[in-house]
């Protein structure tokens, strides 16, 4: 049994040498002052070089955020800041930061952005080079928030008769998600669509007026009009699919 014991720890003292030359190699390094032929083995610690990174301190993924101002605290790792427009230098370059469709471009570790409606949304940081092109592999973090706001957008009315909105759209909704108007009044809605969080294959929108057929990154606002008549629902699917993803209705203003 003791010769059973000893043979043990010995295996184990190996296995734990052979996991220490995993992070470390011997390199022979000449000895100042001596022969050319005289070298000595120096253990030199191999350090994980890693890729820049970029990190959302706050708000967090899945916060409420009571305001309508969102300001959006990021850090890096691995990575310089410098100005933007500065000549390109591997290893730096600056931020971009969306929320939802809105982007800013900054050297700055927090921005603000204002006039954010209730509802849900996405914050993107991206870390990129000095000519605005992506890292390879991309260094970005993706995270989603509640607002609970009392910014309302401002309602423009062009002429007697005519109700005009701006809608935003995504995989989770339209933002407002109810507008109203009276029977007999046309109503133009000029959609904005939230590439950030829409899946690849685009967005469609279906009601009365000709469908849209949105594709990431397509032109917008793409506006429709239509003749008020009843309470109206407009409705977005997935393209390829044809899975229901939100609802926006028109009420009746009495």
């Amino acid at each position: 049994m003791k010769k059973f014991n000893v043979m043990l720890i010995f295996l184990i003292i190996l296995v734990f040498a052979c996991a220490q030359q995993t992070t470390e190699t011997k390199t022979k390094v000449p000895v100042p002052g001596a022969d050319e032929e005289k070298v000595v083995e120096k253990v030199v610690i191999e350090e994980s070089k890693g890729n820049p990174a970029v990190k959302i301190i706050s708000p967090k993924d899945g916060d409420i955020v009571k305001s309508s101002k969102v300001s959006v605290e990021v850090s890096k790792e691995k990575f310089k800041i410098v100005q933007i427009e500065e000549p390109v230098e591997e290893g730096e370059g600056h931020f971009h930061l969306w929320l939802d469709s809105e982007k800013k471009v900054t050297a700055k570790d927090i921005v603000t952005f204002e006039n954010i409606v209730s509802g849900k949304h996405t914050i993107v940081a991206e870390l990129v080079k000095s000519d605005h092109s992506s890292l390879t592999p991309r260094a970005t973090q993706t995270i989603t928030i509640n607002v609970e706001s009392d910014y309302v957008p401002k309602l423009v009315v062009q002429e007697p008769g005519v109700r005009e909105y701006a809608v935003e759209a995504d995989d989770n909704g339209f933002y407002p998600s109810t507008i109203k108007a009276k029977i007999g009044e046309k109503v133009s809605i000029n959609f904005k669509f939230r590439d950030s969080s829409i899946y690849f294959a685009g967005l469609d929108v279906f009601g009365p007026f000709e469908d849209i057929k949105y594709k990431l990154k397509g032109e917008q606002p793409i506006s429709r009009e239509f003749t008020m008549k009843e309470e109206t629902k407009i409705t977005s699917y997935w393209p390829a699919s044809g899975v229901k993803k939100a609802t926006l209705t028109v009420g009746v203003e009495k």
